[in-house]
């Protein structure tokens, strides 16, 4: 007697499970890497907070195939109205240059973040340290 499978319901489950395994990307895990390098950034920030709008600035959005489908920080810091609106564009600007794909994208949206960050101080340095080490464990854990 033949040995027989069901590979139209194996096909399918593996599909199912697939599919969850994307959601859970794209709703919990890369939103959740995104706050806490947007958390270690603001933290780690040894820079002279004088407006606020480099901190307001720093962000994340997430993206699948060019849409921006989550995002978080920027979250104004004393004066810095200015900076949350400089980094939700910049973030905006860089998420078009993905247009397939998955993409976590964490910014400091001034447009003089790179000076500071030059002249020796954190403004994200930290932030993508961190992002390296969730990504590497994240890929490690990704079908447990």
């Amino acid at each position: 007697m033949p040995i027989t499978a069901d590979t139209e319901g194996i096909a399918s489950s593996m599909e199912q499970q697939v599919q969850r395994m994307y959601q859970r990307l794209i709703r919990d895990e890369l939103p959740s890497i995104g706050e806490r390098c947007v958390n270690k950034a603001k933290e780690a920030g040894d820079y002279t907070d004088q407006t606020g709008n480099l901190r307001s600035s720093v962000g994340y959005v997430v993206t699948v195939d060019g849409h921006i489908v989550d995002s978080g920080g920027f979250q104004q810091v004393k004066e810095g109205r200015q900076g949350t609106g400089e980094g939700r564009s910049f973030a905006e600007a860089l998420a078009q240059r993905y247009p397939s794909g998955i993409v976590l994208i964490v910014v400091a949206g001034m447009n003089y973040a790179a000076y500071v960050a030059h002249r020796g101080k954190d403004v994200l340095a930290s932030a993508e340290l961190l992002a390296g080490q969730l990504m590497a464990e994240l890929k490690r854990n990704i079908g447990k």
